[in-house]
């Protein structure tokens, strides 16, 4: 049991968003990524754009069992 608890506590940690003292659902991950991904397509930043989607894309699926962001595109 106590190795149960220090594995969640562990998985909470690694999807912890910075500077917070909280947990992250994949639906606000999915949100954030998708708001940082289009503010670089706004600016006109195809690269940048191109770097988010795949460095968030690898993120969420590590931070959460192979999860996607379906609403998300490819840029």
């Amino acid at each position: 049991m106590k190795r149960l608890a220090i594995v969640l506590t562990t998985a909470t940690v690694l999807v912890m968003a910075p500077g917070q003292a909280q947990a992250v659902s994949l639906q606000e991950a999915c949100a954030r990524f998708a708001s940082k991904l289009q503010a670089a397509e706004a600016a006109g930043n195809t690269t940048q754009a191109q770097t988010i989607y795949s460095e968030g894309s690898q993120l969420i699926a590590s931070h959460f069992n192979g999860a996607t962001c379906p609403n998300v595109k490819t840029p």
